[in-house]
């Protein structure tokens, strides 16, 4: 993983500066681009997303989701950046949830916290909280962010989960990983030999047990 790609996580948010087309590292179809230089202009965010093996220091990915599931992605120079924002609590993005999940979203909220961490969300709750815009439909799934320092944490989310996680809305998402990568927490309390882990610009295979030894050298620490 670049270094450098710590500081920009998957999931965070960016607005861009005015005149950020001139800071494209990949081109925009014409009618992409002009999506997407509205979107900017009415103060909308972009998502951080995972960067490529090719991309170069100080380059960005980006990421728009329209309300109709259409993706834009944006390849810029971290120059364009105006703002950065962190993964959105769930605490705060409850609020823009269906009113039916908003008690059961903040209990999850408080429950986390109690164990230790915070949660985060992404997907379309994030979105539509961040933009006013409708993403959520009653058969929306909840994806969730969550950073565990150590085991301890960890599988005490993971027990929190799976006790709650197939309920409505059904909840989805990933456990950050200490090194920075993830991994889908469904596929990780599964504990399957090998897991599927996500890094800032590559995707690829490791074994069970070199997952958890991360937390358990957290835990150690």
């Amino acid at each position: 993983m670049r270094p450098e790609l710590l500081h920009w996580p998957r999931h965070g948010w960016v607005r861009l500066v005015d005149g950020w087309a001139d800071r494209l590292r990949s081109p925009l179809a014409p009618a992409e681009r002009a999506e997407a230089e509205d979107w900017c202009a009415a103060g909308r965010p972009l998502v951080i997303a995972r960067g490529r093996p090719g991309d170069g220091e100080g380059e960005l990915r980006l990421g728009l989701a329209t309300p109709d599931k259409r993706r834009i992605g944006l390849h810029v120079a971290v120059d364009a950046v105006a703002e950065r924002l962190e993964p959105l609590a769930l605490a705060e993005a409850a609020a823009s949830a269906p009113e039916a999940w908003r008690r059961m979203l903040a209990d999850l909220a408080q429950r986390a916290q109690e164990l230790g961490m915070a949660a985060a969300v992404y997907g379309s709750l994030a979105w539509q909280h961040r933009t006013g815009l409708r993403y959520v439909r009653p058969g929306s799934d909840i994806d969730l962010l969550f950073a565990p320092h150590d085991r301890r944490q960890l599988e005490g989310l993971l027990e929190l989960l799976m006790a709650v996680g197939n309920n409505s809305p059904r909840l989805d998402g990933e456990i950050l990983l200490p090194d920075g990568a993830a991994v889908a927490w469904r596929e990780l309390a599964g504990r399957p030999a090998r897991l599927l882990v996500k890094g800032a610009a590559e995707v690829g295979l490791r074994d069970l047990a070199s997952v958890l030894a991360l937390f358990d050298r957290e835990e150690a620490a």
